[in-house]
């Protein structure tokens, strides 16, 4: 990361968790600074693509209200793009504000930086912020990293498991198995990717690595309905991993559901998915000996049918099938 944006970003450490992008202080000025803060039009500033997709409407109304009454007195962080055109990189919520406000100019501190580096600079901003949710860290997190190592996201997720399973006491990995997504990877570029990943996690300063595996990584397969209560900010990863223990939908949902609606702790929702699958796997015990059972008497009076039994085995099978007639009350 260059300089300026290790710069930029000290000046963000510097500030409450949920820092007030309107109060970010003016860049030092230099030869060797590039930065400059520029009056734009908001609509030449593009907000698609971004880490950050939720928002929290509170807070974007009451800064409509401010900013129809005494205008936007902030500053947006944005990088070049072609033809005047320029794409924000911080200050997601107060964008949209302004669009409400109807707010036509803006001041905004124009970084010359890549897509990789804006991409880091917007997720060093928000992984301070507290309503920047679990599942946004980890697709954020993933696409910096795609960028940097240009490798396929499903490539770096098997990154992950490579190292947790085959990093041995002395730090060296074993290689992966052959029918591994990274099998046609030399070790020492494998070696070199994981480096790049650790020092990733030191540059973001939240995280390590095998954490965020265990953590963020299994955010990704969980089931829609769960990952939308994420992404509105109801629920945290930590107690929407416990409902994926819940196979069926409509009873996950309506759990899930009463949990935020009760604003339910993590240890009360272990407790209800440990009671319902209880109940469950007993119900697929009794499910799965019906079947057994079923399959193995048709099984039996098969084989019986078709069997040239004479004497004492015939007189056996009789008297055995005239019990199974009283049995069943034919």
């Amino acid at each position: 990361m260059t300089n300026r944006l290790a710069a930029a970003l000290q000046n963000i450490g510097s500030m409450m968790p949920t820092a007030d992008l309107d109060n970010l202080p003016t860049p030092r000025t230099g030869d060797k600074s590039s930065e400059s803060i520029v009056r734009l039009r908001l609509s030449d500033i593009e907000i698609s693509n971004r880490v950050r997709q939720s928002h929290d409407e509170v807070l974007v109304n009451s800064f409509v209200e401010t900013y129809r009454t005494y205008g936007f007195r902030g500053v947006l962080w944005v990088r070049p793009m072609q033809e005047e055109r320029y794409k924000l990189i911080a200050g997601g919520t107060r964008y949209l504000a302004c669009q409400r406000a109807k707010i036509e100019w803006v001041d905004a501190l124009v970084f010359e930086v890549d897509e990789g580096e804006a991409l880091d600079l917007e997720l060093e901003e928000n992984l301070k912020r507290r309503d920047f949710n679990d599942l946004e860290t980890a697709h954020g997190i993933l696409r910096s990293l795609e960028l940097e190592l240009s490798m396929s996201r499903e490539q770096i997720i098997a990154l992950f498991s490579w190292n947790s399973r085959n990093r041995q006491p002395n730090g060296i990995h074993r290689t992966p198995r052959k029918d591994s997504l990274l099998a046609s990877i030399p070790l020492e570029q494998l070696e070199a990717y994981w480096l790049i990943i650790e020092h990733k996690f030191e540059q973001l300063g939240r995280y390590r690595p095998e954490g965020f595996r265990v953590n963020f990584l299994p955010l990704l397969n969980l089931p829609k309905s769960v990952q939308d209560a994420i992404m509105q900010g109801h629920l945290e990863g930590s107690k929407a991993r416990l409902f994926a223990r819940i196979s069926d939908d409509q009873a996950r949902n309506v759990l899930m559901n009463q949990a935020i609606a009760e604003n339910w702790s993590r240890s009360k929702i272990s407790d209800a998915v440990k009671c319902w699958s209880k109940q469950h796997d007993s119900e697929i015990v009794t499910q799965s000996e019906a079947i057994q059972f079923s399959t193995r008497a048709k099984s039996v009076l098969q084989r019986l049918s078709k069997a040239s039994l004479t004497g004492r085995s015939r007189t056996k099978a009789e008297r055995l099938l005239q019990e199974l007639e009283l049995l069943l009350g034919s």
